[in-house]
């Protein structure tokens, strides 16, 4: 039976292991995923605010 608590204890001391690496890694992936979610908003933005957005003023001059 001491067998088996040995080897249960390893694992856990591997899962612990495992989970202070990934919240050691947690606040880089936020960030990255923030950076991504901002750029989808505000890429197409800019490219409105560059090129359709000029074209429109152009062809509405005359009215």
């Amino acid at each position: 039976m001491e067998t088996f608590g040995d080897a249960f204890k390893a694992l856990f001391d591997l899962f612990i292991e495992m989970f202070m690496a990934f919240l050691a890694v947690l606040p880089k992936v936020l960030k990255f995923l923030l950076w991504v979610i901002s750029a989808v908003f505000i890429l197409p933005c800019v490219f409105v605010a560059g090129n359709i957005y000029p074209a429109w003023v152009e062809w509405g001059e005359d009215f």
